[in-house]
């Protein structure tokens, strides 16, 4: 099996600005549910809503004073809602933006369009915090579990 790249980006509601991520999975493409930004992402003020403005400023605060390290270590993910939405860039519906601790600013583009049905650090994040999963890859033989990601 062959891994082919792609970046992708996704457009922000009511602002003139995109999201690149970048996927090895092009196949899991429809399953993305949310989209997380790192929390020393540049577009992280420019997405978060007025009403959600104080949470996110606290959580960027909490957690600016944590490593790259220790948030990619830290066994729970957290997390805290922009208020803001992204456009998924197929089918045009709106998809949540988060900021979550476990991606880093300095991997990759600082984003992630995630896939919680497919990805084991995703699925985590929306368990937790009650997100949406869209499975659409499913296993050659044998049952498809609801119950953790299938990769």
């Amino acid at each position: 099996m062959h891994a082919h790249n792609l970046t992708t980006s996704s457009n922000v509601c009511c602002v003139h600005q995109t999201i690149s991520v970048f996927t090895t999975r092009a196949d899991t493409l429809m399953g993305v549910t949310y989209v997380t930004l790192a929390p020393e992402h540049p577009l992280v003020d420019l997405v978060t809503s007025e009403e959600q403005k104080a949470n996110v400023e606290a959580y960027v605060k909490e957690t600016s004073s944590r490593s790259d390290l220790d948030r990619t270590a830290a066994k729970e993910k957290t997390g805290v809602f922009t208020g803001g939405y992204a456009l998924h860039p197929v089918s045009g519906e709106k998809v949540p933006i988060w900021i979550g601790d476990y991606v880093l600013g300095s991997y990759g583009t600082g984003a992630v369009m995630a896939v919680p049905a497919h990805d084991e650090r995703d699925f985590e994040f929306a368990k937790k915090y009650g997100l949406d999963m869209k499975w659409v890859v499913e296993p050659k033989k044998g049952e498809l579990s609801k119950e953790e990601a299938f990769t």
